[in-house]
C-alpha cells in the first residue's frame, strides 16, 4: 500500500517540475493533456480511476512526451465519445421535488399575501 502512495507522490513532484520547467508549448499542451484524459476516461481499465487521477496521468503523459499531439488527434478523432452515464430515475424524483418545493412555497407567499 505505501510502495503506491510514495509511487503517487513521485509522478506528482516529477509533474510539477515538468510543468515548472515546461517550455511556451506549456498551455496549448495542457489543453491536448485534457483531451487525452477525455480520451482515457472512455478506456476501461481507467473507469475506475478519480477523474483528478486520470488528469493527472493525462498531463504526466503529455508533458514528458510519452504521448503526442498526433496521437492525441487519432485517439480522439477515430473513437466516437464515450456515453454520459444516465442518471437513475430514482435520482430525479428527489431533485424534481426539490424545484418544485420553492415554486410551492412562493405561490403559497402569493395567496396569503392577496388573503391579507
Amino acid at each position: 500500500m505505501t510502495n503506491t502512495v510514495e509511487m503517487k507522490m513521485r509522478e506528482s513532484a516529477l509533474l510539477d517540475k515538468l510543468i515548472c520547467d515546461y517550455g511556451p508549448t506549456k498551455y496549448m499542451d495542457i489543453v491536448w493533456a485534457m483531451e487525452w484524459a477525455r480520451h482515457l476516461r472512455g478506456r476501461e481499465e481507467y473507469r475506475r480511476l478519480p477523474m483528478a487521477e486520470m488528469i493527472e496521468k493525462a498531463m504526466l503523459e503529455v508533458i514528458s512526451g510519452q504521448v503526442t499531439s498526433e496521437q492525441i488527434k487519432a485517439a480522439t478523432c477515430g473513437a466516437p465519445a464515450p456515453a454520459p452515464v444516465p442518471a437513475k430515475a430514482e435520482d430525479k424524483k428527489p431533485a424534481d421535488k426539490k424545484e418544485d418545493e420553492p415554486k410551492k412555497e412562493k405561490k403559497e407567499k402569493k395567496e396569503k399575501a392577496k388573503k391579507d
